[in-house]
């Protein structure tokens, strides 16, 4: 992942620290970019595809971070993509979506909600015999957004007593678990 992905800083936020009496670090993860975590999970898919899937192309449902995530990933591997999103998803995702899928990746906008673009989206990967990359329910989907851990603890300058991350679907802080069970199973992972 390395080629695309960012190691992004970990970076001691003062203020925070001082209001709380500790040493409290933020991970730059905005400097991605797409701006978000997503591309290592969703890269992490897509590079293990084999040739056939990579000809015939990927599908992907999301309402911001993960769709620009498959199409970046899309236009930087030139795998065709298709991605479902919602109709009220905001302009502005559906246009960066699209700049950065740079002509490899057709948006489709299904529904009210990322449901209904997810189930649509299922059904044309079945339909069309296309690989789905889950934007969290993938075990190299997990593993990819668990590298954030290991910049996390490989970069930390002491000690991490309380892990902080969010959850939305889930990926995010499975891949940090697993990495934080092996290098630091004391820390407390706290979901947020």
């Amino acid at each position: 992942l390395s080629e695309i992905v960012e190691h992004t800083p970990l970076i001691c936020n003062s203020q925070l620290s001082a209001e709380f009496g500790a040493n409290i670090s933020l991970k730059r993860e905005d400097l991605q970019p797409i701006r978000s975590y997503k591309i290592r999970g969703a890269l992490n898919r897509m590079v293990g595809l084999n040739d056939e899937e990579r000809s015939k192309g990927v599908v992907a449902a999301s309402a911001g971070n993960h769709s620009q995530a498959v199409a970046y990933s899309c236009n930087y591997l030139g795998i065709p993509g298709v991605i479902f999103m919602p109709q009220t998803t905001p302009r502005q995702k559906i246009d960066a979506t699209s700049a950065f899928g740079n002509g490899l990746v057709r948006l489709n906008l299904v529904g009210d909600d990322f449901d209904e673009a997810y189930a649509a989206s299922l059904d044309y990967a079945k339909t069309h015999g296309l690989t789905f990359v889950h934007p969290f329910d993938d075990p190299k989907v997990i593993a990819g957004q668990g590298t954030v851990g290991l910049e996390v603890f490989s970069d930390a300058k002491q000690h991490i007593d309380y892990l902080l991350v969010p959850i939305g679907g889930g990926g995010l802080i499975s891949g940090i678990g697993k990495v934080a069970s092996r290098l630091s199973p004391d820390t407390t992972l706290i979901g947020v």
